[in-house]
């Protein structure tokens, strides 16, 4: 098997290289290919980082090759990790910018790696999308290659997340908690509470238990919920006293947790990118575990969920070929309507965002 990490020579790169190695998801006979740009920073510095690997995991390093340009990525899975990300700052007053404003960058340097994938691609490909907005860079590979083997890892990263704060709330392992969050990877997440079972709960004494630690009642209530706890921890942020932001954030409820943490630990000055390459590399090893195995990520849908069409964080079944179907699930009313809601969003943003 062979995998390819275009931009690893980024943060989010190099952790999933050194992930994957750690892990040894790859054999010595098999290949890791490191993508950079010629002429970029990346161009030298990945000869650099290539030896850095061999020398750190040289018992069982797999063929560790480097590729500067679209055409010459070759490889079953593809991990399109490259492009700008939301910079870690130490200004308390200035906010860090939205993943909006990464879409014209971003788009520009996914565009030329999906076209080389529709000309040179063996269609057997399968990409995993790290680079946001994710929703965006999904549809951009989408619409030139096979959708059902374009899958962005954000509502997969959003659900570990989720199942976390949950666990953390109800003072129970994370692997005895199952969640799921949908929805745009941003502002329109939309965590499921409906889909919440605890190992070692009945149902009744789930549903007591997430009673009391969700933010509100209803589904419908999130949005402004979220706004309105998110506000209040960022002007304590911005006023320095960054502990106390910490503070009062770990007496949040998880649903809110999970979105404003990634905020402050950039007021911290510090980026999320071994999170983001450790959910990044799980999910490759759900994808080869060869089980059919139900997650949450962002593929393109053309009316298999809630007759929405593009890409947003929807329950799938994936295999080692990609996404093969969209798991039926049943949503609260709250739920449904606010997926509906970050699906439509979703496609405002992309109508600004595609050229």
């Amino acid at each position: 098997m062979d995998i390819s990490i275009i931009g690893a020579n980024g943060s989010t790169g190099k952790h999933i290289a050194s992930r994957i190695l750690l892990e040894r998801l790859l054999l010595p006979t098999d290949r890791l290919q490191l993508v950079g740009r010629k002429g970029g920073s990346s161009a030298n510095a990945l000869y650099g980082f290539r030896q850095d690997l061999k020398d750190a995991f040289a018992e069982h390093c797999p063929i560790i090759d480097i590729a500067l340009h679209p055409e010459e990525v070759v490889a079953d899975i593809i991990v399109m990790a490259a492009g700008s990300t939301i910079q870690a700052h130490n200004d308390p007053h200035k906010a860090p910018p939205s993943r909006d404003e990464l879409a014209v960058y971003n788009q520009q340097i996914a565009l030329p790696y999906a076209e080389a994938l529709a000309q040179y691609g063996h269609g057997h490909e399968v990409v995993i999308v790290v680079t946001n907005p994710v929703e965006l860079i999904v549809e951009i590979f989408s619409q030139r290659y096979d959708r059902h083997r374009i899958i962005g890892m954000g509502a997969y990263q959003d659900s570990l997340r989720f199942r976390r704060e949950v666990a953390r709330s109800l003072n129970v392992s994370r692997e005895a908690v199952r969640a799921m969050v949908l929805g745009e990877h941003g502002d329109g997440i939309v965590p499921l509470w409906s889909s919440i079972t605890v190992q070692g709960f009945s149902d009744n004494e789930t549903i007591c238990a997430i009673r009391k630690v969700r933010s509100s009642t209803s589904s419908r209530d999130f949005p402004e919920t979220l706004i309105r706890m998110r506000n209040d921890i960022i002007k304590i942020a911005q006023s320095g006293d960054i502990a106390e932001a910490f503070r009062i954030f770990d007496t949040l409820p998880p649903d809110i947790r999970i979105m404003i943490g990634p905020f402050l630990t950039l007021f911290a000055g510090v980026k999320t990118d071994i999170a983001t390459a450790n959910a990044s590399v799980d999910l490759i090893k759900s994808m080869l575990s060869g089980k059919d195995t139900v997650i949450a990520a962002q593929v393109s849908l053309a009316n298999e969920f809630l007759q929405v069409n593009g890409p947003i964080g929807a329950p799938v079944v994936i295999s080692p070929k990609g996404w093969d179907a969209v798991y039926p699930m049943t949503l609260s009313d709250g739920e449904q309507q606010l997926f509906l809601q970050s699906a439509q969003s979703i496609q405002e943003k992309l109508k600004r965002w595609i050229v």
